[in-house]
């Protein structure tokens, strides 16, 4: 019934959270992490086993089943290496909980995987990504723990710990007898729904009894007869464990759908159940303490499971989450702080902080850096339970000191950087219990274990007196001690949450009484259960040595694991490179020549020192270097080596404080010279590769590369060229080419670097690498027709663009690129391109138009400037055929809805001083159609139809319509306001039958030529084969009334040739499915209070005789089943007056009176015609004793008539036009509700196969969507697998 109820809200299953992009690099598989300050372990989740975890974790922290499944040994249960041999009996569930439960306890891991005993369920079939119902599987795993431990001395442990009796009893109310039958429970299950507490529901199903009356009666045994009685249940033995299941999930059978209760129910801490037992005497130890919620959060349709639980034993570390001092994790391949890792608003708050420093930063910055580095915004990940950022910076005003004026944040007291590097790969030291020492400690207990039971003869660890480590023989008090803070809480509680573990006050449990999180199972302890003084903080005690050996093993893999891991991930590569094979030539170090690049690998850990790093390379160089090493790290680039940041001369500074990473390039050098030559390092000198282009005579072209450092001054480069072209300085013009925009790379334009610059920087300048420099003299300028006064890059710099100006108007496609000043019209832009096209004919023919990524944009206006429709350097334009706007015209794109064939979207030239009626008359005008059936409207920013443009007499600009909008020409003519415009039609005369007058008024002749004009004349929206004629679309005020209607109906083309006398003859009804449906009453009645809009379509039918419709009549259609056939005859219409009674008693004698029939021979049936279906109209048994009119129903009125429910409501909702099936009995006995034609088989069938086909595009819509919404998984029962020990 319930479904997926553990999928979360989008349809996925709930899994850890996600990370930002990137943050799991390639490389080294890294260890599982170790246990974070809680000092706890959860459990990861493999897919949607949050139930499963959320159980897991309740069982382990229930002392008395831990330790009584601890004391079960191999020889009770068997080991697990012997599982597959013929013939053992390895209890293997047990077993694998054992192991999970040690694991949990003293494994150093953050979270642990329940695979392995998932295993042993017997799941094979993805299992695990089946969301089920934590209830049912505490009982199908207790049942199969159960069956697992029969025949050993574990095999009552459940029944022990949690089955009780409850004894359900029924008191005769005559002779007192009691009738008792006892039942098993091993949860108690209780109702949310109309409780406000656990006590309520409990006193209502274990205290109050149940009165057994009237035709509820019970039958006592011993008086033999019915008698009165009292039922009820009492608790007569209480569990240890006490368990409640509480009814959140519902089905709702009016909506047909599934429902979670989110009101609030609340339990206490404390539950004294002395109240709801059979003998409170008997059963004394009544008084149970909460110790564990399993908590569900969603909705009946998706969710996830959690658990809040009480640590009895204190094993773990309970710390106050706003003092906790969790130092923040690292990813051991960066030294950054992991801040995936950290879900504590707080600590995450502080690390960005401290990056800042002191200083501080802005509150927008401080998100901005939290969306960086997480890839989740504040909003997404935590505004929902801690608010928005700066209400949570404002609470902890001890932490964070904020200035509202400025909207600035700081930390009141700056510590040591989140980010300093740590000489570990995990960096998570948590608490004072640090991960070795933890490690020590197991070995510590293991070892006081072995002694004792050594001294007994009966250790079976394997661990022998030689290979015991220090820590096993050399424990001391502080081992076993645990943090101070705890200890002044009486209650620790954690909230497990899959892989996260953290501590909460126990307030928070009243967080979970109600709403989409609310508690779903609680687990009470009895208060008597005391706990041994050396079980509290021990979480070995109970424990075997040989599951305290496999604890050990398992640490002891980690620790390998993660001393593989930090050496693997802080070892780097770098190469080095030495001076004497390098020149300084060009701004860069260059290869000198005849000689190979011998570049040397050096491989080290990132952790050790500069002095040793320096060590490192003397040794790998040998002979090669010799006197005093200076480092530098360097980088190669375009124009050649660069040497930036020089490696500290604190030789006992680290490698990685350093600068130096994997990949990095390390030039070896004495700090001075390279070649003889000085060798200046740092960004500011970084060189950008020139091309330096010359002529050489003949026409043609040398190019020349070299570095210049970007901070070289553009007279510095001057120089350089002039001594590379061997051309006078002062005579040399050096001019900036632009990036080549095309493969052939013809016509790019230059920009002339006028000697007003000569002080400006490379870099100022915008220099990047591979940029070109054209270097000539002013006398070859000038004769390929340069200007320096037009063409100069001047002082204000941004007085000339660039412009790509395409050709469309000859059909050759031809490009050109056009520098103008910015203050140049786009008239001139157009004179200029097309003498550059040599198009100088079309000079009046064409105009401009930008081109972007979205197409072209309208007509540019000459008269603008380049400055002022914003045109840029690199913009482009199109030169297309056409005359350019006016200034007093505009250009409006249309387009049609719907489309027209052969009309494509278009462009209007039109004036701005037009008016709305002017553009669309031009407008339908050039798209060939007539205007008086379509209108203009407006479009929003993304091109969509909004409103109409109704007021034809308004200008363009006053209808705010600008050059280059998008409008729509939509079909429909738009009434004036206060008017709508409704379409009518014909439909034939209603059928009287034979027996209801037929035509037999005196004007019955109207209605016969009425019929044959609906047959003579049919029309392209009518259809005069099935007797229906468009008569037209009326435009008529909503303040109109029905009368005005009609008589306006009258006038319409088609209704002239039809001689009717009166608008009484006319009876005007709405049309709902191409049927006639509601009848419009009452002459005086507005359209507006019939509720009649443009949306409504009308018909008429013309009446052989006038009527004027009260509001108690229905206009019903009846069809009369054809004698031992599955056919009607055609609709006759039929009048009912409802003021004696709209009950099927009375419309059954009316019918009955109708066909001259005994009213118990008529059955009726009310026909569905879209769904192909009939429903019975059945009258009740007590119809003939009417009782008088009863408030709100719709029986008799004054008279009587009786006979049931009021069929203007549901289930019949009888109206205007509905259509009746009528049968006689005394033909069809035996199927009197069977109503259905070979037609309605016929559709039915048909809606079938229409259903199945949208089901299966739903299916491969499905099946071919990426990314999208999972499909729920079927509904499957849980299932672990036991073999037979019996």
């Amino acid at each position: 019934m319930f479904g997926n109820l553990f999928e979360d809200e989008e349809g996925g299953v709930l899994t850890e959270p996600p990370g930002p992009p990137g943050a799991r690099k390639c490389g080294p598989k890294p260890p599982p992490p170790p246990r974070r300050g809680t000092g706890l372990c959860g459990i990861r989740n493999q897919g949607a086993t949050c139930y499963l975890n959320s159980l897991l974790q309740t069982l382990l922290f229930t002392p008395e089943f831990r330790e009584s499944l601890f004391q079960l040994g191999p020889e009770e249960l068997g080991r697990l290496e012997d599982k597959d041999k013929p013939g053992a009996k390895v209890r293997v569930i047990p077993i694998q909980l054992q192991r999970l439960f040690a694991k949990l306890l003293l494994v150093d891991q953050e979270a642990y995987s329940t695979t392995e005993l998932t295993d042993s369920f017997g799941w094979t079939n993805n299992e695990e990504l089946q969301q089920h119902d934590v209830q049912e599987l505490s009982r199908i795993l207790f049942s199969a723990i159960e069956s697992s431990l029969v025949g050993t001395s574990g095999q009552e442990l459940i029944a022990n710990l949690y089955h009780g009796t409850l004894v359900n009893q029924i008191i005769c109310g005559v002779c007192g007898r009691i009738s008792k039958r006892e039942e098993d429970f091993q949860d108690l299950t209780v109702a949310v729904a109309g409780y406000p507490s656990l006590q309520h529901v409990l006193t209502d199903q274990y205290v109050e009894m149940e009165r057994l009356e009237g035709k509820n009666q019970y039958r006592c045994e011993q008086c033999n007869k019915l008698v009165n009685a009292r039922k009820g249940a009492r608790l007569k033995k209480l569990p240890p464990i006490l368990s409640f299941s509480l009814l959140r999930f519902s089905y709702d059978y009016v909506k047909w759908e599934r429902y979670k209760e989110t009101g609030k129910f609340t339990f206490p801490k404390e539950l004294d159940m002395a109240a709801f037992c059979q003998d409170a005497d008997q059963e004394k130890d009544t008084m149970y303490e909460l110790f564990s919620v399993v908590i569900h959060k969603g909705s009946a349709h998706g969710g996830h499971y959690h658990a809040y639980i009480r640590d009895v034993d204190r094993l773990g570390v309970w710390i106050p989450p706003e003092e906790q001092e969790v130092a923040i994790p690292t990813d051991p391949s960066t030294g950054k702080v992991d801040y995936i890792e950290v879900s504590n608003p707080t600590q995450l708050l502080k690390a960005i902080l401290q990056q800042e420093g002191e200083g501080g930063t802005t509150v927008d910055k401080l998100s901005q850096a939290l969306m960086a580095q997480t890839g989740v915004s504040w909003n997404k990940r935590f505004k929902k339970q801690y608010g928005p950022i700066t209400r949570f910076l404002k609470k902890y005003e001890d932490i964070f000191e904020l200035n509202p004026v400025v909207n600035w944040v700081s930390l009141k007291e700056l510590t040591s950087p989140a980010n300093e590097p740590d000489t570990t790969a995990t960096n998570t030291a948590t608490s004072s219990l640090s991960s070795e020492d933890r490690c020590k400690k197991g070995e510590t207990l293991l070892a006081q274990e072995c002694s004792c039971l050594a001294a007994e003869g009966k250790c079976n660890c394997g661990v022998g007196e030689e290979t015991r480590t220090p820590a096993m023989t050399n424990s001391t008090e502080n081992d076993a001690k645990r943090p101070a803070g705890p200890s002044e809480v009486l209650n620790c509680w954690f909230d497990f949450n899959d892989s996260r573990v953290r501590p909460i006050p126990e307030s928070e449990i009243d967080t979970q009484y109600q709403g989409k999180e609310s508690a779903y199972m609680l687990f009470y302890r009895r208060k008597s259960l005391a706990r041994p003084q050396e079980a509290k903080g021990l979480p070995t005690y109970g424990m075997q040595p040989w599951q305290l050996a496999e604890v050990i093993e398992e640490n002891s893999r980690l620790q390998k694991e993660r001393e593989e891991y930090d050496t693997a991930v802080n070892t780097i590569s770098i190469d080095v490179l030495v001076s004497h094979e390098y020149m300084y030539q060009g701004g860069a170090l260059q290869t000198l020549p005849g000689c190979h690049s011998n570049v040397m690998r050096l491989t080290l850990d990132r952790r050790k020192s500069v002095g040793d790093l320096k060590v490192s390379i003397q040794e790998m160089l040998g002979s090669l270097w010799a006197g005093p090493m200076c480092l530098h790290i360097s980088k190669q680039l375009p124009a050649g080596i660069h040497l930036y940041d020089f490696v500290s001369e604190d030789d006992s500074r680290r490698v990685q404080d350093a600068g130096i990473a994997e990949g990095t390039q390390l030039f070896v050098w004495d700090g001075h010279q390279v070649g003889g030559l000085a060798v200046p390092s740092g960004e500011r000198w970084e060189p950008v590769l020139i091309s330096v282009i010359h002529g050489s005579g003949a026409g043609c072209h040398s190019n020349t590369s070299r570095g210049f450092p970007k901070c070289s001054a553009l007279g510095e480069v001057r120089v350089l060229v002039s001594e590379l072209t061997n051309i006078p300085v002062q005579s040399l013009v050096v001019t900036k080419l632009a990036d080549k925009t095309g493969d052939t790379g013809e016509n790019h334009p230059s920009v002339l670097l006028h000697n007003s610059q000569d002080g400006s920087s490379l870099q100022v300048l915008g220099f990047q690498d591979g940029d070109r420099l054209l270097a000539e003299t002013k006398t070859s300028r000038r004769k390929r027709g340069g200007s320096p006064e037009v063409q100069t890059q001047g002082q204000s710099g941004v007085s000339q663009v660039t412009l790509s100006v395409e050709e469309h108007c000859s059909g050759s496609n031809m490009s050109a690129n056009i520098t103008i000043d910015t203050q140049e019209t786009i008239g001139t832009v157009k004179t200029l391109a097309l003498s550059q096209f040599e198009l100088d004919d079309f000079q009046g023919d064409c105009h401009l138009r930008i081109l972007n990524t979205q197409g072209t944009g309208p007509p540019l206006y000459e008269d603008q400037t380049v400055e002022s429709v914003s045109l840029r350097t690199d913009a482009r334009l199109r030169l297309q055929p056409g005359k350019a706007p006016a200034t007093h015209q505009m250009v409006l794109y249309v387009s049609m809805l719907p489309s027209v064939d052969d009309v494509a979207d278009f462009e209007v030239l039109t004036d701005k001083k037009a008016t709305v009626g002017d553009c669309l008359r031009q407008t339908c005008a050039q798209a060939g159609i007539p205007p008086e059936k379509w209108h203009l409207r407006r479009t929003n920013w993304c091109g969509e139809a909004e409103d109409p443009l109704n007021d034809l007499d308004l200008t363009l600009e006053a209808a705010s319509l600008h050059h280059g909008d998008l409008v729509v020409l939509q079909e429909g003519r738009i009434p004036p306001k206060g008017f709508i415009c409704v379409p009518v039609y014909l439909y034939p005369s209603p059928e009287q039958g034979m027996l209801g007058g037929g035509d037999s008024g005196m004007l019955g002749w109207i209605t016969a030529g009425v019929n044959s004009l609906l047959h003579s004349k049919p029309d392209d929206r009518g259809d005069g084969a099935s007797g229906v004629l468009f008569l037209g679309d009326l435009e008529i005020s909503r303040e109109a009334t029905l009368l005005d209607l009609k008589t306006l109906i009258l006038t319409l083309p088609h209704m002239k040739d039809a001689l009717i006398p009166t608008p009484g003859f006319l009876r005007v009804r709405t049309v709902e499915g191409g049927r006639p449906a509601r009848v419009l009453r009452g002459g005086n009645q507005t359209l507006k209070y019939l509720k009649i809009n443009s949306a409504t379509q009308l018909c008429v039918q013309v009446l052989p005789q006038e009527e004027d419709l009260s509001q108690s009549v229905l206009v019903l259609n009846l069809r009369r089943r054809v004698p031992n056939t599955r056919e009607y005859t055609p609709e006759e219409e039929l009048l009912w007056d409802t003021c004696k009674g709209a009950t099927p008693s009375v419309l059954k004698q009316v019918i009955a009176d109708r066909f001259v029939l005994p009213v118990e021979r008529v059955a009726i049936a009310k026909q569905f015609p879209e769904k192909f279906q009939w429903l019975a109209i059945q009258v009740p048994k007590n119809s003939g004793k009417p009782k008088g009119k009863k408030k709100g129903g719709g029986g008799g009125g004054k008279d009587g008539g009786g006979g049931g429910a009021n069929l203007k409501k549901p289930p019949y909702m009888l109206k205007d036009g509905d259509t009746l099936g009528v049968k006689d009995l005394q033909f069809d006995p035996h199927n009197k509700d069977d109503f259905s034609t070979s037609e309605d088989d016929a559709g039915k069938e048909e809606l079938r196969r229409v259903e199945e086909e949208k089901r299966q595009k739903r299916q491969q819509s499905k099946n071919s969507t990426k990314g999208g919404r999972k499909e729920r998984r079927p509904e499957v029962g849980i299932t672990i697998h036991v073999d037979d020990f019996r």
